[in-house]
């Protein structure tokens, strides 16, 4: 495979899908009042949502900078969100919690005040919107001081969520493109998982099942966290795993794919010392699945942090030890650092986000499955040129097996395989075959005379020479020593002749010198032909030979043809 082409496509696709991800956020609507943000101050027992819904506690509300509300680790927070200006709009306001947020949203809008449950994981709403974001759609004309009441459930990492004001059509428009910008991404991703599959059928090549099992737990991962797949039939179940039911397939992932990137680079060829540390970081992660799956209380922050250590740091081993293979010469190294440097680059900034707190951008939900779909595209075109690259040294070596390694001409194998081939097509097809069995004059004595390379250059002289006077459909092979067969189909007695005779006339004509010596090479040709349908090519061969013995019988360095040539079919 050319490298200038796949350079150019991987750019050009990265580039393509980073347009889409830029053009899915460039959707805007009309301008739409801020907000003001109030937080009720911690009380010895929690509030009742009465008490906070009716007005008497509006003193204990606090203002906040910004539009930031912060979840809490030790219990439920309330916040209190005010229009700083009416809205004069024909349509209603969506007011839109992001940044992934995983806890539990209570809002409480006038006139009244019934609490609406916005959640990630669940599974019994009606999915007017997708859940890139927590929505909810106020009731028209709302007017700018009057309360809406928020309570954000506890969480236990305390996150960060940003709350925001959009108009309905401008929301469902952005809400629309980012559907399908998710839906494109995770099609990407299921498409090459079929095309894995597809291909460890043919091959039963178990980097295939890697590749499968990596990229189908990533793309579970990645419908979880932006969660499209509790929409889907049997959603239900991943929410009962609840808001950490990511981590086990992105653990189980994460193993996988170091199997993935030692097969599929040949790490432990190029790279033994740093393959063998590569897989060992695989037995952490599995060990860490069924944690996951267990209450971990105020312990669980600590082992995220840890688990996002680790994936940091077997990112960082991989595309070092890639790295090595790469300056080693490996092939299959340059797809991978291609297809997984986007990918490593964000998860390392993704961590380090997470561990220092920092503000999630909101560009950053597309992050995983743009990477995710990019790389499963890269390294899909890396397993077919893969793919290609083991065709063509199957390619090579069956060339090998079936060729004189001297000469290039058939080898005797592979040209008493053809003979039976065309004899069977002349049989079927009713048409004529004929025969030429070739020797060289006197080889011996020009070995014994000049040394074997430069027999060695005499016979491949003389394959030269004879491949000059073939047809289209005729072959040449060596039977062995100086021998060698030239199959004629379709030739009638005075074309096997002519053949045979312009080949013997070339030898002849070769100039050849070994020590400054001149070399005269030439050539005795026995020609043979089917004579009805029940003959067959051990037949055809030995007469073809006798004609051979014929032709050196009556002086050499001429053609002779077998007396029954004369009753091939079409003479």
């Amino acid at each position: 495979m050319k490298r200038t082409p796949v350079i150019g496509f991987i750019a050009g696709l990265w580039l393509a899908l980073f347009a889409l991800v830029a053009l899915a956020q460039s959707t805007v609507g009309d301008a739409v009042p801020g907000l003001r943000v109030a937080r009720l101050v911690d009380m010895p027992q929690s509030p009742d949502a009465t008490a906070i819904t009716s007005g008497s506690l509006e003193k204990s509300f606090q203002p906040v900078p910004g539009s930031m509300l912060q979840t809490s680790s030790r219990h439920d927070l309330w916040y209190r969100l005010e229009l700083d200006s009416n809205w004069s709009g024909t349509q209603p306001l969506v007011l839109s919690f992001r940044d992934s947020l995983s806890a539990r949203v209570w809002v409480y809008a006038p006139p009244t005040y019934q609490p609406h449950l916005l959640w990630l994981l669940k599974v019994d709403r009606q999915a007017r919107f997708s859940r890139h974001a927590l929505a909810e759609v106020l009731p028209a004309g709302i007017g700018a001081g009057q309360p809406i009441y928020v309570r954000l459930g506890q969480d236990d990492y305390g996150k960060h969520t940003t709350a925001q004001l959009t108009e309905l059509p401008a929301y469902q428009a952005a809400d629309l493109d980012h559907v399908r910008l998710v839906t494109l991404f995770a099609s990407i991703q299921a498409a090459m998982v079929l095309v894995g599959f597809s291909l460890w059928l043919v091959l039963r090549d178990r980097l295939f099942l890697y590749f499968i099992g990596y990229v189908g737990t990533q793309l579970i991962y990645s419908m979880l966290i932006n969660g499209e797949l509790y929409e889907l039939p049997g959603g239900w179940l991943f929410a009962l795993l609840g808001t950490r039911g990511n981590w086990p397939f992105a653990l189980i992932s994460a193993a996988l794919s170091i199997s993935f990137i030692i097969e599929f680079c040949d790490l432990r060829r190029s790279t033994p010392r740093a393959a063998r540390l590569f897989g060992w970081m695989r037995w952490p992660q599995l060990a860490a699945v069924p944690l996951f799956l267990l209450p971990l209380g105020r312990f669980e922050p600590v082992a995220l942090t840890v688990l996002n250590l680790l994936i940091l740091v077997a990112s960082m081993w991989a595309i070092a030890t890639v790295a090595l293979a790469l300056f080693q010469g490996n092939r299959q190294a340059r797809f991978f650092i291609v297809a997984w440097m986007p990918q490593v680059a964000f998860t390392i900034f993704r961590v380090v986000q997470l561990l220092a707190g920092w503000h999630q951008p909101a560009w950053i939900e597309y992050g995983f499955p743009l990477t995710m779909a990019f790389a499963s595209l890269v390294v899909t075109l890396g397993l077919a040129d893969q793919t290609m690259h083991v065709r063509r040294e199957r390619d090579i070596a069956d060339h090998l097996a079936r060729h004189d390694p001297l000469t290039g001409a058939l080898s005797r194998r592979a040209v008493l395989h053809q003979l039976d081939i065309a004899v069977a097509e002349a049989h079927r097809s009713d048409q004529p075959l004929a025969l030429l069995f070739l020797d060289v004059d006197h080889f011996k004595s020009v070995n014994d005379a000049h040394g074997h390379a430069v027999g060695d250059r005499c016979l491949q002289a003389v394959v030269a020479s004879a491949s000059h006077e073939l047809r289209t459909g005729d072959w040449l092979g060596r039977l062995g020593g100086e021998e060698f067969i030239i199959g004629l189909p379709g030739a009638t007695r005075e074309n096997a002749h002519l053949i045979g005779e312009r080949i013997r006339v070339r030898i002849q004509a070769q100039h050849l010198q070994a020590n400054g010596h001149p070399i005269q090479l030439t050539a005795s040709v026995g020609v043979a032909g089917l004579l009805d349908p029940r003959d067959t090519a051990d037949a055809l061969l030995e007469r073809a030979d006798a004609a051979l013995y014929k032709a050196k019988a009556a002086g050499r360095n001429r053609v002779f043809i077998h007396p029954s040539l004369a009753a091939i079919v079409g003479n």
